[in-house]
């Protein structure tokens, strides 16, 4: 038992992840902003283009291996290239979305048929597309997913270092993180030397989670930093925007306060005691849900409540928050709900475009001018604007 076991695969250059990449890069994304294509799927019928990509992308007649044609973005007179060219970016997103979801579940449908295995773990790029992670968790024959956070080659690599570990009896067991704040901490006193050097005025509240949820009930946006940075690519409470959630325009507003271009609605955090009366089919996607790895169907509530949050095709991309898994960021929404009725807000990653989600306070602080957000809270102070 818990013993890893090589089935089979495919080459990197016929993965998920390759025709994916291209899809992006034909539509003038970046591949690190692959997710973009996400986000522009649901803004178009999938059903338009989907005859193109189709002969794109799919799995070999035993369903074991992924076939693809590979690099048609590179040749620009060549179908089926050519044949996309002529539809709207949101048609070819739309598709390609469709039929990778399609070909990811035939492929993870053929695996639990030959392994009897019904819990599944998915590690990679791939599923940093949250829309994919939903569908495999709605089979049939699937007891639960799991998507390792750092949803990137990253947790290939932990993944791979795992499994050697194991192979020489290391002994590496398999079970969730104890945390996921993993990254670089800050004392307060570098807290206040970075202060001092900014020269913004600050104060110490006796009050911080309320004070905190006092201005965001009123409307106000309130950048977090606090504690370790999150592990992986998710702001998940220490290095988060947050804002109420009940604005519709927020998506278009604070992204351009924060020069973003995003399809994608902001993600909200709920507390999980409340995650019942908000989302539908969680069972089995919970653990994944407090990395923000997967997304759910929103209950009318939710939309009613908070349609910030809450993407064109009726989903959400939530993290379930508990207090034990982060008691600072538990208080102020817990505060907040008890003010407003709502137990959720919506956390956005501390960052500008283009940029990584801040590290040091200074880069907080800086974040905090340039983005021309209300508020900050920087470990245990409070800025205003």
């Amino acid at each position: 038992g818990g013993r890893c076991h090589f089935q089979y695969g495919s080459s990197a250059r016929h993965s998920p992840g390759q025709f994916y990449g291209e899809i992006a890069q034909l539509l003038g994304f970046h591949n690190l902003n692959a997710g973009k294509v996400t986000g522009l799927a649901a803004h178009a019928d999938w059903r338009i283009a989907y005859p193109i990509v189709e002969r794109m992308f799919g799995l070999s007649p035993d369903e074991r291996h992924f076939t693809s044609a590979g690099f048609w973005w590179r040749s620009r007179t060549r179908s089926p290239y050519s044949d996309l060219m002529r539809r709207t970016p949101a048609e070819v997103a739309a598709a390609a979305q469709r039929r990778f979801e399609d070909v990811m579940v035939a492929y993870v449908r053929r695996a639990i048929a030959e392994t009897g295995r019904r819990r599944v773990v998915l590690a990679g790029g791939c599923f940093a597309n949250v829309v994919v992670n939903q569908r495999l968790l709605d089979l049939p024959d699937v007891e639960s997913v799991y998507i390792h956070p750092a949803m990137t080659d990253q947790g290939i690599s932990l993944g791979a270092g795992l499994c050697h570990f194991a192979e020489r009896g290391g002994g590496a067991k398999n079970a969730p993180l104890d945390s996921i704040f993993l990254g670089p901490g800050y004392s307060e006193a570098m807290i206040e030397a970075a202060l001092e050097a900014s020269r913004l005025p600050y104060e110490r509240p006796k009050d911080l989670p309320g004070t905190a949820a006092r201005a965001l009930a009123a409307g106000r946006v309130v950048a977090r930093f606090d504690g370790r940075m999150e592990y992986g690519p998710r702001a998940l409470g220490n290095r988060s925007v947050l804002y109420k959630t009940d604005d519709p325009s927020v998506n278009d507003w604070l992204n351009v306060r924060l020069k973003r271009s995003e399809f994608m609605p902001f993600a909200p955090v709920t507390l999980e005691a409340h995650v019942k009366a908000r989302y539908k089919r969680t069972e089995g996607g919970e653990l994944a849900a407090r990395y923000m790895t997967i997304t759910f169907d929103g209950t009318e509530t939710l939309k009613r409540e908070s349609p910030g949050v809450v993407h064109l095709d009726g989903t959400a991309r939530p993290q379930l928050l508990r207090e034990e898994d982060n008691p600072g960021y538990f208080a102020i929404l817990q505060r907040f709900f008890e003010l407003t009725g709502t137990p959720t807000l919506v956390n956005t990653s501390f960052n500008m475009h283009g940029e990584p989600i801040v590290c040091s306070p200074t880069d907080a602080i800086r974040c905090f001018v340039a983005g021309q957000l209300d508020h900050l809270i920087l470990g245990p102070y409070w800025l205003t604007r």
